[in-house]
Protein backbone atom coordinates (compact mmCIF):
# COMPACT_ATOMS: atom_id res chain seq x y z
CA UNK A 1 0.00 0.00 0.00
CA UNK A 2 3.05 2.35 0.68
CA UNK A 3 3.89 1.90 -2.94
CA UNK A 4 0.09 2.13 -4.30
CA UNK A 5 -0.06 5.48 -2.52
CA UNK A 6 3.32 6.78 -3.53
CA UNK A 7 1.92 6.15 -7.49
CA UNK A 8 -1.15 7.89 -6.36
CA UNK A 9 0.72 10.83 -4.91
CA UNK A 10 2.40 11.17 -7.88
CA UNK A 11 -0.84 10.78 -10.33
CA UNK A 12 -2.95 12.85 -8.05
CA UNK A 13 -1.45 16.42 -9.44
CA UNK A 14 -2.39 14.93 -13.44
CA UNK A 15 -5.62 13.26 -12.63
CA UNK A 16 -7.26 15.78 -10.68
CA UNK A 17 -7.47 19.46 -12.14
CA UNK A 18 -7.46 22.99 -9.73
CA UNK A 19 -10.57 25.20 -11.49
CA UNK A 20 -8.98 27.73 -13.40
CA UNK A 21 -10.64 30.21 -11.05
CA UNK A 22 -9.91 30.58 -7.21
CA UNK A 23 -12.76 30.99 -4.91
CA UNK A 24 -11.99 30.56 -1.94
CA UNK A 25 -12.64 26.78 -1.78
CA UNK A 26 -10.11 24.31 -0.86
CA UNK A 27 -8.62 22.76 -4.10
CA UNK A 28 -10.29 18.70 -5.30
CA UNK A 29 -6.52 17.46 -4.78
CA UNK A 30 -7.22 18.19 -0.93
CA UNK A 31 -9.38 15.00 0.27
CA UNK A 32 -7.63 12.52 -2.11
CA UNK A 33 -3.91 13.93 -0.90
CA UNK A 34 -4.53 13.61 2.66
CA UNK A 35 -6.50 9.98 2.18
CA UNK A 36 -2.73 8.80 0.32
CA UNK A 37 -0.55 10.57 2.66
CA UNK A 38 -2.30 8.75 5.62
CA UNK A 39 -1.87 5.22 3.78
CA UNK A 40 1.20 6.16 3.26
CA UNK A 41 1.96 6.92 6.82
CA UNK A 42 0.42 4.07 8.01
CA UNK A 43 2.00 1.97 5.72
CA UNK A 44 5.44 2.91 7.10
CA UNK A 45 4.38 2.39 10.03
CA UNK A 46 3.31 -1.13 9.59
CA UNK A 47 6.75 -1.97 7.80
CA UNK A 48 8.48 -0.67 10.79
CA UNK A 49 6.43 -2.67 13.21
CA UNK A 50 6.94 -5.80 11.26
CA UNK A 51 10.96 -5.28 10.94
CA UNK A 52 11.50 -4.14 14.70
CA UNK A 53 8.77 -5.73 16.28
CA UNK A 54 8.86 -9.04 14.99
CA UNK A 55 5.56 -10.91 16.16
CA UNK A 56 4.70 -13.77 13.66
CA UNK A 57 1.62 -15.27 13.31
CA UNK A 58 0.63 -17.98 10.38
CA UNK A 59 -2.86 -16.92 9.21
CA UNK A 60 -4.67 -19.35 7.31
CA UNK A 61 -7.34 -18.91 4.92
CA UNK A 62 -10.62 -20.98 5.04
CA UNK A 63 -13.25 -20.63 2.52
CA UNK A 64 -15.74 -21.67 4.32
CA UNK A 65 -15.13 -19.18 7.03
CA UNK A 66 -14.50 -16.52 4.09
CA UNK A 67 -17.40 -17.13 1.94
CA UNK A 68 -19.92 -14.73 3.96
CA UNK A 69 -17.47 -11.67 3.56
CA UNK A 70 -16.64 -12.56 0.15
CA UNK A 71 -20.14 -13.01 -0.86
CA UNK A 72 -20.89 -9.89 0.70
CA UNK A 73 -18.45 -7.75 -1.70
CA UNK A 74 -19.81 -9.78 -4.52
CA UNK A 75 -23.09 -8.13 -3.74
CA UNK A 76 -21.22 -4.52 -2.80
CA UNK A 77 -20.17 -5.14 -6.34
CA UNK A 78 -23.60 -6.06 -7.98
CA UNK A 79 -25.24 -2.65 -6.31
CA UNK A 80 -22.14 -0.66 -8.08
CA UNK A 81 -23.47 -2.37 -11.24
CA UNK A 82 -26.85 -1.75 -10.54
CA UNK A 83 -26.05 1.85 -9.74
CA UNK A 84 -24.52 2.33 -13.49
CA UNK A 85 -26.82 0.48 -15.34
CA UNK A 86 -30.10 1.62 -13.85
CA UNK A 87 -29.64 4.49 -11.62
CA UNK A 88 -29.25 4.59 -7.94
CA UNK A 89 -32.75 4.67 -6.62
CA UNK A 90 -33.20 1.04 -8.42
CA UNK A 91 -29.74 -0.03 -6.92
CA UNK A 92 -31.10 1.35 -3.47
CA UNK A 93 -33.83 -0.46 -3.59
CA UNK A 94 -32.58 -3.64 -4.83
CA UNK A 95 -29.45 -3.74 -3.01
CA UNK A 96 -30.34 -2.78 0.44
CA UNK A 97 -32.96 -5.26 0.79
CA UNK A 98 -31.43 -7.96 -0.53
CA UNK A 99 -28.49 -7.04 1.94
CA UNK A 100 -30.46 -7.42 4.59
CA UNK A 101 -32.42 -11.05 3.29
CA UNK A 102 -28.94 -12.13 3.09
CA UNK A 103 -28.11 -11.03 6.83
CA UNK A 104 -31.48 -12.47 7.93
CA UNK A 105 -32.81 -9.86 9.14
CA UNK A 106 -36.79 -10.25 10.18
CA UNK A 107 -37.75 -6.82 11.12
CA UNK A 108 -39.79 -5.32 7.99
CA UNK A 109 -39.60 -2.11 9.50
CA UNK A 110 -35.90 -2.17 9.11
CA UNK A 111 -36.20 -2.98 5.49
CA UNK A 112 -38.56 0.62 5.17
CA UNK A 113 -35.97 2.57 6.86
CA UNK A 114 -33.09 1.14 5.11
CA UNK A 115 -34.86 1.95 1.88
CA UNK A 116 -36.54 5.43 3.16
CA UNK A 117 -32.83 6.61 3.77
CA UNK A 118 -31.61 5.76 0.64
CA UNK A 119 -34.30 7.39 -1.19
CA UNK A 120 -33.91 10.47 0.87
CA UNK A 121 -29.69 10.22 0.29
CA UNK A 122 -31.01 10.51 -3.43
CA UNK A 123 -33.40 13.36 -3.02
CA UNK A 124 -31.03 15.60 -0.73
CA UNK A 125 -27.90 14.57 -2.79
CA UNK A 126 -30.37 15.75 -6.48
CA UNK A 127 -32.78 18.56 -5.09
CA UNK A 128 -30.24 20.26 -2.24
CA UNK A 129 -26.87 19.96 -3.13
CA UNK A 130 -27.78 19.92 -7.10
CA UNK A 131 -24.98 16.89 -7.44
CA UNK A 132 -26.17 14.25 -10.06
CA UNK A 133 -26.30 10.97 -9.09
CA UNK A 134 -27.60 8.19 -11.91
CA UNK A 135 -30.79 8.26 -12.23
CA UNK A 136 -33.18 5.85 -13.76
CA UNK A 137 -33.13 5.55 -17.48
CA UNK A 138 -36.32 5.33 -18.41
CA UNK A 139 -37.18 8.23 -15.74
CA UNK A 140 -35.71 10.84 -18.37
CA UNK A 141 -32.33 10.50 -16.44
Amino acid sequence: MGIVSIVFLILIPHQVRVPAFDSGAPSPRIIPTFVWIGILVCSLILIVQSLFFKKEDIFVFEIKNELPLLILIAMTCGFAFLIINFGFLTGVIIFFPGMLLYMRERKWLTYVVTVAIGVGVYFLFTKVFYLSLPSVPWFGG
